[in-house]
């Protein structure tokens, strides 16, 4: 939404595979002067944004030497693997093997900043932040904070816009 206020033409496709029990969704978002296809051809994607490391490595197909993978350094063991015993490997390993595709990598631990407006539910508003601060988009900060203004549910606003401010100044911490 925010690039169309701008002027952008934007196609998107999301796969959501098995998200309803537990799997991965993945959404291709193309933007530009003109766009005529959603999806992402392989070893095209600009950006990665990944809510998951493992599912980072997952989307590697995609990556090239110059793009940027923004991720969430904190892991979700998926339940099937904690049930059956299964170990997470250790984020060293998780970003030497995405560094083997990249070198390009900014981590940010969306739960704990998620935590600090006591919701972990803005986890991708947290993220959208640290995205935005990296000023890799070809969308301005204060389109994105208006178009989460104006998309939010009004009981979720504040919280949203605070996340979204949170993880922007995560990166000057850095």
């Amino acid at each position: 939404m925010a690039a169309l206020k701008e002027g952008r033409d934007v196609r998107v496709a999301e796969i959501h595979g098995m998200a309803q029990r537990g799997g991965s969704v993945t959404c291709n978002v193309r933007m530009g002067k003109r766009v005529y296809s959603p999806t992402i051809t392989k070893g095209t994607a600009d950006l990665i944004i990944g809510l998951e490391p493992l599912e980072v490595l997952r989307l590697l197909g995609y990556a090239h030497k110059d793009t940027i993978v923004a991720m969430n350094s904190n892991p979700i063991v998926p339940s099937s693997a904690a049930l059956s015993g299964v170990s997470y490997p250790p984020m060293n390993e998780v970003l030497k093997e995405i560094s083997r595709v990249s070198k390009r990598i900014v981590t940010v631990n969306t739960i704990d900043i998620a935590l600090k407006v006591c919701s972990p539910a803005t986890q991708n508003s947290v993220m959208l932040g640290f995205v935005s601060a990296l000023k890799t988009l070809p969308v301005k900060h204060e389109t994105l904070r208006t178009t989460i203004t104006e998309r939010s549910p009004p009981k979720y606003r504040d919280v949203n816009l605070k996340a979204f401010d949170l993880g922007s100044s995560e990166l000057s911490k850095m």
